[in-house]
C-alpha cells in the first residue's frame, strides 16, 4: 500500500495550475521575420506560401487569420502577411504577425 495520500482530479490539476513559473520565459528575441501571402481559403483554412519560398507554406484557420487582422475572411486570398519564426527547443515560435500593407495593417494579439 502506498504512503501517498489519495488527490483528487481537481486537486491535482489545482496544484498544476499553482506551480511557479517564474524566472521561465521563452527567448523571443531570434529568429528571422517570413513574409507570406495568401493563396486560397479552402473550407475552414487559408493556405499561404512565403514570398521569398513558394515551398515554405503556412496553413491556419481562416477565421483566426482574419480576426488576428481585423478583416473579413474574404478579403484574405492575396493578402500579404509576415511574422518572425523563431527557433525553439522542440519546434518553433511564430510570433509577431503583421499585415504588409494596406489600410488595415494592423494585428490584434
Amino acid at each position: 500500500m502506498s504512503d501517498r495520500p489519495n488527490a483528487s482530479p481537481g486537486e491535482v490539476l489545482a496544484q498544476v495550475v499553482s506551480c511557479d513559473h517564474d524566472g521561465y520565459e521563452p527567448d523571443l528575441s531570434d529568429g528571422r521575420r517570413v513574409e507570406y501571402v495568401v493563396t486560397a481559403v479552402r473550407r475552414a483554412f487559408a493556405h499561404a506560401h512565403a514570398v521569398d519560398d513558394p515551398n515554405d507554406k503556412h496553413r491556419e484557420l481562416a477565421d483566426v487569420l482574419a480576426r488576428k487582422f481585423k478583416v473579413g475572411i474574404e478579403t484574405l486570398p492575396g493578402r500579404r502577411f509576415s511574422y518572425r519564426v523563431v527557433p525553439a527547443e522542440h519546434g518553433k515560435f511564430m510570433v509577431d504577425f503583421e499585415l504588409v500593407g494596406g489600410p488595415e495593417a494592423q494585428v490584434v494579439e
